[in-house]
């Protein structure tokens, strides 16, 4: 549900409302007045029946719709945003822009059409319904555009060029010459026909789309001439897509590309220079560093920087979040960004955080659940022994993560069990002794760590009842005592995670109980030692 709400959020922040009859407003000029620009950017979560949703593609749909208003020079009523379309929606959009750029006019029109997605070799898979691959090609090679752009973010998109002659490398050869009479079409997907393309929790989106928008912000201006030119943003998302999927241990993608293009002259994507906000990463700085909006939930650049040389990225107005990342560790630093205005990045007051706190800084809340075994003894020699016994227990826990912010999950558990023993008669004659313990807790955990073990400290309230039964059959039979307390408890969670979603840990426990026997208090002190195993669910 957050991803949508954010969505929302970024559609709004970049697009005006249309009219209720659908129609577009009045296109934004280009710098000269002889250019137009449109935008067609389709997301979609959910796929064919048996495939898995995805978490991100309409959030990223999104981010690229925001990004072609605010640094692409498309008007705002030139872009059409579709998110969770069927297929007839997608040929109506498609239709609706056809006519747009058939109108009388002597400007050089430039479409953009982004999709994020499933997709199979037949086609893009909006729903239950499916777009086919062969339709979009034929649009695009066909389209009455000067010039057409389209980029797939999407499993197996490569087939959308394969059987034109499309291949993976490194470099887009085009003109670098400025901007000229270019005419035709170019083609970029996110894997080749046979790859899946991949998401990042930390990311908040696609690998690909990820790399795509931080090269737009101006990390892929090789000429720092304020513009990035489509061969500029192909190679940096080629090199960089297939560098960090290979270094995160998922599958490599290889972004691949066809075009046909005449005449001279490149074709620029994105201007940064024009964008509302910029920061200045300086030249002594060095690594890798994540630029991160808290106000919108929304990782907006990843920047591979090599110190010698300053970076200049376009973002919003308002507070920036910079992390860099180590192989140790990961450190944040805050600053804010004014309208109109370039902020210098400063590491001096960085601070380090946990390793996964973009991960869980982002995610909804998460249901875990913990069964648990372990032994309790309390800590008076005397009352171990004839009163409180040792006792082994079990039982579970449910706690929800990501609910609470800094690390903090609430939780309840339960646990039962009991133990057996013998106490002296008044003839010296041994009694049997039973004893059980129920206890039903609440607290909070704090997670102190999370790599490359998980620590965490918690604090709980603790209702306990405490049951003896001694058998005393030349007296009475059995006697039953039974005490009712409210105990505070404190505990340190030592575990590792063994597979995705399980999490074994040692568990230490101490509490405090207040005791009455034989009409005397005592102060108690009482430690619990368990086995845990953690599902999240």
């Amino acid at each position: 549900m957050r991803q949508y709400i954010v969505s929302i959020i970024l559609v709004a922040s970049a697009l005006f409302a249309t009219a209720a009859s659908g129609q577009q407003v009045a296109a934004d000029p280009g710098a000269d007045g002889s250019r137009q620009r449109l935008a067609i950017v389709v997301g979609a979560d959910v796929g064919a029946k048996g495939t898995q949703p995805l978490g991100f593609a309409q959030k990223d749909a999104a981010k690229m719709a925001e990004l072609f208003t605010t640094l692409g020079r498309v008007g705002t009523g030139d872009v059409w945003l579709l998110l969770a379309p069927n297929a007839d929606g997608l040929r109506n959009a498609l239709a609706d822009v056809s006519r747009r750029l058939a109108e009388p006019g002597n400007r050089k029109t430039e479409l953009f059409f982004y999709y994020s997605g499933h997709a199979d070799e037949a086609g893009l898979q909006l729903g239950d319904t499916l777009f086919p691959m062969a339709e979009l090609r034929g649009f695009v090679e066909k389209s009455p555009a000067s010039v057409t752009v389209a980029i797939l973010d999407a499993c197996q998109s490569g087939a959308l060029v394969r059987d034109k002659g499309g291949k993976r490398v490194p470099v887009l050869d085009l003109s670098m010459a400025p901007e000229g009479d270019a005419r035709g079409y170019a083609i970029i997907t996110s894997s080749s026909a046979g790859e899946k393309s991949q998401e990042s929790e930390e990311l908040r989106g696609s690998f690909f789309t990820h790399f795509l928008a931080s090269g737009m912000r101006g990390d892929a201006d090789e000429g720092k001439d304020g513009r990035v030119s489509l061969a500029e943003l192909y190679q940096y998302t080629y090199n960089r897509t297939l560098q960090r999927t290979y270094s995160s241990g998922a599958r490599e993608q290889h972004p691949t590309f066809d075009y046909a293009m005449t005449g001279s002259g490149q074709v620029v994507v994105s201007y940064p220079d024009e964008g509302t906000g910029r920061l200045l990463l300086p030249a002594d700085l060095s690594g890798e560093f994540l630029v991160y909006s808290p106000d919108t939930d929304v990782v907006l650049a990843e920047v591979s920087k090599k110190a010698g040389r300053e970076t200049v990225l376009a973002v919003p107005p308002g507070s920036i979040e910079l992390f860099k990342r180590t192989d140790q560790a990961l450190y944040r630093s805050r600053v804010t960004v004014a309208a109109g205005q370039q902020t210098t990045v400063e590491m001096s007051r960085m601070e380090e955080v946990s390793r996964r706190y973009l991960i869980e800084k982002g995610q909804a809340p998460v249901l875990v659940m913990a069964a648990k075994g372990g032994y309790q003894f309390f800590w008076d020699a005397t009352i171990r022994s004839r009163s409180l016994l040792p006792s082994v227990l079990g039982g579970v826990e449910l706690r929800v993560d990501h609910l609470l912010p800094s690390f903090v999950s609430p939780f309840v558990e339960v646990l039962v069990g009991g133990g057996v023993g013998s106490a002296s008669g008044s003839a010296d004659q041994p009694l049997a002794q039973s004893f059980s313990v129920l206890e039903s807790g609440a607290g909070l955990a704090f997670k102190v760590l999370d790599s490359p073990v998980t620590i965490e400290l918690s604090t709980e309230a603790s209702l306990m009842v405490l049951r003896r039964s001694i058998d005393t059959p030349q007296v009475a039979g059995t006697v039953d005592d039974e005490y009712i307390t409210v105990s505070p408890i404190a505990s340190l969670v030592v575990g590792r995670e063994v597979l995705d979603g399980l999490t074994l840990a040692a568990q230490f426990k101490s509490g405090y109980l207040y005791f009455r026997e034989d009409e005397e208090g005592k102060d108690l002190g009482f430690s619990e030692v368990y086995l845990t195993a953690f599902f999240r669910l």
